[in-house]
């Protein structure tokens, strides 16, 4: 897709890393800049470092001079050398698109703090979502702040790019982690912004969720209605129809006094069973997998999810997407190259000018994407993210929903007591920005006939339903190319286009299960743990840098043709590190509380004041300034705490001793007193409190938008925030259910007989299920 492209990768982040290999799985040549060493991954983790660098080159620094003027793009860390370096490449070209990743952004109060995964999952709001009684918050068991911010990162490479074939003279987008994993979170300042929604749980577990089979661990999902009812059916519990239990949210709340209803039925069965009865009673139930399981599960085993590395040290995931091609194949696997063995700068480096691309009459350098429209065929999260996100790039994005079968994200959060319930969910108005909205109906053949109008005058379709849904109606790529021949379509199935489950549904929950990231989540002695729907809008960013670099190949190519983005094989990548060092090493990861390496105190301590607030003290680089903290120094400063090994065997007390020095003192002294030292330390965020975050405030990461029934509403804007070119910026709040009906139908030749006759078979309707509502017209 960017086979034309020319990307240079400065940095040692692992954020950096996973956007140049996104990148070269898009095509572009990847040029890894080291020192003559090599980056320290090639020493600490060689397999990890093949699965993120194979197929780069690698030219040392001494040579980054002869890289002026012959590069597309820079996507590099905030060392001061890359810094440097940007801006030297910058005078020698302005026209490169440079893309920074920070962890709390080039500027603002929070620029060059020190922070890690812990700290900036605690202020991002991530680590509160997880349940663990009365013992200490933990984040995410993988790199989850890198690995999105690594997928924004490459995101906005395509944008910039895009931008600048529409003529933008330059183009820099700076990427923040933290605003990566605070655009994971599900919308908690809606929920207490809009009037009638229920409240922002917290911790906020699935229930049913990860429940103990009677041989391991599986993932019920109950989130709709329907799944609530039929999961009632298959456990026969009988207090489980408790009307008090009808809600998700009110599950959560009630967790206590409904798991263990749920329990008493999934404890006995096994695992197997579970899954098989499941799949018999539409109920979605995966097995949690783990490192050493993951690969052999069906929809990764059938889908070759990893494949060996070149070196033949374990397995690596294959790219989240699959390109047209036919099922089991792949891009080829590529070796690691030697560092600096691409030195001699020959002449696959060339002239950038050849990769600018003429663009439509409407696209600007701000909305690049101006003057396209896209069929969205979506229902929950991923997929109308996805759209959302083009929306904001000024594509015309047409939002399409059934009066009987709407978006069931729609009830969730929302009493259905409260006027218009539909139009208020926080996790339905934060994911729909910026469309217009119709109904029909695909089962219908009138509905049918609607949406193949639509697909025929589209530039991108996309959905993620079942395969099946869309297949079954002629709405396959096949089918698609008979209206529109040049149609891109981007297919988004929980599991894949093939396998075994490619029919089963699959959520969020169940794909961050199966794909082992609950396993790598909560305390060794504790159950694994989900962490809310990050998988959804991790994928989401995965798939619209996808989604904007196969629209870039259109334009050159005049070729669409189909893009798969399962859900399946983005919850992988999260996971991935793991896997990769069990197929190598043999050994698997698990467990760790809130430490990552453990060799040294990491963990959420609570302040005189109350405040909690997480402290990293892993770094073996950084531990001398830890110990000379006042605050620790009595205990921390022994000398035989000076060896990381030494450490690791003691971080159960040292963690004890730092939650115990802590206790004394008030919140922002802690923080204070470890940041000055160079320690990662950062108060734990409880959801709507982000509205208020000071970083987010002053880098303007908030859009404001009036929608007629919840009223005016913060959004939280991209995690790249762009300082010349591009402005994604979406133009309105979510519209209204089928607001935009008649005047898409027009568009599409349907003279006003047609609408009506629509109109009085009940396929147009202002409500879902044509549900009443104060000040309802009279008409659709």
């Amino acid at each position: 897709m960017l086979s034309n492209v020319t990307v240079l990768e400065v940095g040692e982040r692992v954020a950096t890393a996973y956007a140049g290999r996104l990148l070269r799985d898009l095509g572009a040549t990847v040029v890894l800049l080291e020192p003559a060493a090599g980056v320290r991954l090639r020493t600490e983790e060689p397999a990890y470092a093949e699965a993120l660098h194979a197929g780069k080159r690698s030219v040392t620094t001494a040579r980054s001079a002869g890289l002026a003027g012959r590069v597309d793009v820079v996507v590099h860390d905030d060392a001061p050398a890359s810094l440097e370096l940007v801006r030297d490449l910058r005078t020698e070209d302005p026209t490169v698109v440079t893309v920074a990743v920070s962890d709390h952004g080039l500027d603002g109060p929070l620029a060059g703090v020190p922070a890690s995964e812990l700290t900036l999952e605690a202020r991002a709001g991530i680590c509160v979502v997880h349940p663990t009684g009365d013992r200490p918050p933990v984040p995410t068991g993988v790199d989850l702040g890198d690995l999105t911010a690594g997928a924004a990162a490459a995101q906005a490479v395509v944008t910039g790019l895009l931008s600048r074939d529409a003529g933008g003279t330059r183009t820099a987008a700076d990427v923040s982690v933290l605003e990566s994993l605070v655009s994971l979170v599900q919308y908690p300042w809606l929920f207490s912004g809009i009037e009638g929604h229920g409240v922002y749980p917290t911790p906020q577990a699935p229930v049913p969720g990860v429940e103990p089979a009677a041989d391991g661990w599986v993932c019920v999902v109950g989130v709709t209605d329907p799944q609530w009812q039929a999961f009632k059916a298959l456990a026969q519990v009988s207090e489980l129809d408790d009307p008090r239990f009808d809600l998700l949210n009110d599950r959560v709340i009630l967790a206590d006094e409904v798991t263990p209803l749920i329990r008493r039925f999934t404890t006995a069965h096994t695992v197997d069973d579970l899954v098989e009865l499941g799949a018999q009673h539409r109920v979605p139930i995966v097995p949690v997998g783990t490192p050493s399981t993951i690969t052999s599960l069906p929809p990764f085993a059938a889908r070759s999810s990893f494949v060996p590395q070149a070196s033949g040290e374990g397995l690596r995931p294959r790219p989240p997407f699959r390109d047209g091609r036919e099922p089991g194949s792949g891009p080829p696997v590529e070796p690691l190259a030697e560092v600096g063995a691409d030195d001699a700068l020959p002449g696959w480096l060339r002239d950038t000018d050849a990769s600018r691309l003429p663009v439509g009459p409407s696209a600007t350098p701000e909305q690049p994407l101006a003057g396209l429209r896209v069929l969205e065929l979506g229902t929950f999260q991923a997929g109308p993210l996805v759209t959302s996100a083009l929306a904001a790039l000024g594509a015309d994005v047409v939002k399409v929903e059934a009066v009987r079968r709407p978006d069931l994200i729609r009830f969730a959060g929302v009493p259905a007591s409260v006027d218009r319930f539909w139009e208020r969910s926080a996790a339905f108005t934060a994911v729909n920005l910026g469309k217009r909205a119709i109904t029909a109906d695909l089962t219908t053949p009138e509905g049918l006939d609607v949406v193949r109008r639509l697909a025929a005058g589209c530039d991108v379709v996309l959905e993620n339903f079942l395969p099946r849904v869309t297949e079954e109606r002629g709405l396959d790529l096949a089918g698609l190319q008979e209206l529109n021949p040049d149609v891109l379509l981007v297919r988004m199935p929980a599991w894949g286009l093939d396998g075994p489950w490619r029919d089963r549904p699959g959520f969020t929950y169940t794909v961050n299960a199966a794909a082992g990231v609950a396993e790598l989540t909560g305390y060794p002695d504790g159950e694994p743990l989900l962490t809310g729907t990050v998988v959804d809008p991790f994928a989401a960013t995965l798939a619209t840098g996808v989604v904007l670099a196969a629209l870039r190949r259109r334009v050159r190519t005049g070729r669409g043709g189909l893009v798969e983005i399962p859900l399946c094989d983005a919850a992988v990548q999260l996971a991935a590190r793991s896997v990769v060092a069990w197929s190598a090493t043999g050994e698997i990861a698990s467990r760790q509380g809130a430490h990552h390496r453990g060799t040294g105190p990491a963990v959420v301590v609570t302040c005189a004041d109350g405040v909690r607030v997480a402290v990293d003290a892993e770094d073996p680089r950084g531990w001398e300034g830890f110990a000379a903290v006042p605050l620790v120094k009595e205990w921390a400063g022994d000398a035989g705490l000076g060896d990381a090994a030494t450490r690791a065997t003691r971080v159960d007390a040292l963690d004890a001793a730092l939650s115990a020095s802590c206790a004394t003192v008030g919140s922002d002294e802690v923080v204070r007193a470890f940041a000055e030292a160079g320690v990662p330390a950062a108060p734990l965020t409880v959801g709507p409190e982000l509205v208020d975050e000071p970083q987010l405030a002053a880098r303007q990461r908030w859009v404001l938008l009036d929608h007629p029934v919840i009223g005016e509403q913060l959004y939280l804007l991209g995690p790249a925030r762009w300082t010349a070119g591009p402005a994604p910026v979406p133009r309105s709040a979510t519209p209204l259910f089928g607001e935009h009906t008649r005047e898409v139908l027009a568009e599409v030749g349907l003279d006003t007989e047609a609408v009506e006759a629509l109109a009085a078979a009940g396929q147009l309707a202002s409500s879902p299920f044509d549900l009443p509502y104060a000040g309802r017209p009279a008409a659709p």
